[in-house]
């Protein structure tokens, strides 16, 4: 069937009507198809954004993690009363060989510590906060099979503060750190005022002083941290301890001390997560000065290293508690410690 349109030359064929219909009809369905095509790859789109971490979480599950291996890596919001209760205990065997009328003897000796220690800081800011430590310590010490020693006491007390640079606060995703300063106060029981033969000490003897920075940055799917420190002791003079009959301790020049400390630690889920590291401590020679002899006798140099591991237990949205054990690298003895910690902001 043929149409003839006036004033036109087109020709309209009938047949044609049908096949511009299914034309259309095709255009719709693709458009329909494109349009659901669109509308899928929307919603995949909300559906990742909806799983992706936002830096604020980030942060947050940075800081999580870092508070289960230790303090020092981490401050609290300004006007945050922190406070945390810590139990260590440490086991130490050494052997010596020494010699009798008969022999040469081998004799065992093990010491075994527990220390309970209540930590306090207080932020003032955001970035600067002060703590004070203050320990109990147990120590037993048994020698060969007949002989021990037992002592229970207060250790040396601590103070210090911790900052971080004001725009560090404004870095997301940048390497965080935490500088302290740190003063110990010679209140436990002195090694240098006690019978060794029936008494053991729980301090150091002697005031001293520690700087520090902490440095941590989050490698997804882990986060980083490394820190490292120098002590200085500042010694003891005029002392009058008598180390036997024969000699008279009368002065101690202790040396500067160096530590470096390195790991990492995984968020296993929302509530748990594990962290290891490695801890290196160097100290030069001590100088001892005794009354019967003309010069000081030096003790050599002391190293310290071990290898430890960690987990971190969320018991409530804000309190985390750490377990970790750390073996030495260099004797047999370990540590295992834990530390509750609990916030408050005022």
């Amino acid at each position: 069937m043929v149409m003839f349109i006036m004033g036109s030359s087109r020709v309209l064929y009938a047949d044609d009507q049908p096949k511009n219909d299914n034309s259309q009809q095709e255009l719709l369905d693709r458009i329909d198809t494109l349009e659901k095509e669109l509308q899928k790859l929307e919603e995949e789109g909300k559906a990742r954004k909806s799983l992706e971490v936002t830096e604020e979480e980030k942060g947050e599950k940075e800081k999580e993690v870092l508070e289960a291996v230790s303090r020092e890596y981490t401050l609290s919001a300004k006007g945050t009363l922190s406070i945390d209760y810590g139990l260590n205990y440490s086991y130490s065997p050494s052997e010596t060989i020494y010699t009798t009328a008969q022999a040469l003897q081998l004799q065992r000796a093990v010491n075994h510590t527990i220390t309970n220690s209540i930590y306090t800081s207080y932020s003032f800011l955001d970035n600067l906060t002060t703590s004070l430590s203050l320990p109990i310590v147990y120590r037993y010490d048994k020698v060969g099979t007949d002989q021990s020693l037992s002592e229970t006491d207060i250790g040396d007390i601590s103070f210090g503060f911790a900052f971080q640079l004001p725009h560090q606060l404004k870095i997301p995703g940048g390497i965080t750190s935490t500088y302290s300063f740190g003063a110990a106060f010679p209140t436990g029981r002195s090694p240098y005022k006690i019978n060794p033969n029936t008494e053991l000490s729980t301090g150091s003897g002697e005031y001293s002083y520690s700087l520090g920075g902490s440095f941590s940055k989050q490698i997804d799917p882990v986060v980083v941290f490394w820190s490292l420190g120098i002590g200085y002791p500042l010694g003891l003079k005029n002392l009058n301890y008598k180390i036997s009959d024969t000699y008279t301790l009368v002065k101690v020049d202790p040396p500067l001390s160096y530590s470096l400390s390195m790991g990492m630690g995984y968020a296993l889920s929302y509530a748990n997560s594990i962290n290891m590291s490695f801890s290196y401590a160097y100290a030069q020679s001590t100088k001892l000065t005794y009354k019967e002899l003309t010069s000081p006798v030096k003790t050599g140099d002391s190293v310290s290293a071990s290898f430890g591991v960690g987990m971190g237990f969320m018991v409530t949205p804000k309190t985390t508690v750490s377990v970790s054990l750390a073996y030495s690298l260099v004797s047999a003895g370990f540590s295992l410690s834990t530390r509750i910690p609990f916030d408050f902001v005022l």
